[in-house]
């Protein structure tokens, strides 16, 4: 069953906020702090938390895309 979260505006934009909870469950199990979120947009929205010593990885992926 999917988590329903709703979307606000935040100045001229909209977002979805995630619990603080979920954060810092995710710091937890990893033990590294989630500083940032890589989305994927395909007629959904998938987003996945980037751990701090994760970014080169991320960058690594995405350029193998192209």
């Amino acid at each position: 069953m999917p988590i329903v979260r709703k979307v606000v505006t935040v100045g001229a934009s909209r977002g979805v906020t995630l619990p603080k909870s979920w954060i810092e469950n995710i710091e937890r199990e990893s033990g590294r702090p989630m500083t940032e979120i890589a989305m994927e947009i395909d007629r959904k929205i998938t987003i996945e938390p980037i751990l701090k010593k994760e970014r080169k990885k991320c960058e690594a992926r995405e350029s193998t895309k192209k």
